[in-house]
């Protein structure tokens, strides 16, 4: 699955995206996120799976796309 990354979480990592295989569960991708990527632990962001906001608990396809956006601020 595609994992898109926006704002300082795209900053952090140095990258915009990943491809990532083998993963069923929101769950199970944040803790190979915080693996691979452990700045992110750290952070505070919504998931959002083909355009949609998820919880943790719900189930991921191989063929979606995931976006990690952090919380939105200005004035």
């Amino acid at each position: 699955m595609k994992v898109l990354f926006f704002g300082r979480l795209k900053e952090s990592i140095g990258l915009d995206q990943v491809e990532v295989q083998g993963v069923k569960s929101v769950n199970e991708l944040k803790r190979y996120l915080n693996e691979n990527f452990p700045i992110l632990g750290k952070e505070i962001f919504a998931i959002a799976v083909n355009y949609k906001i998820i919880n943790d608990d719900a189930s991921l396809k191989e063929e979606d796309e995931v976006a990690l956006i952090p919380p939105i601020a200005g004035g």
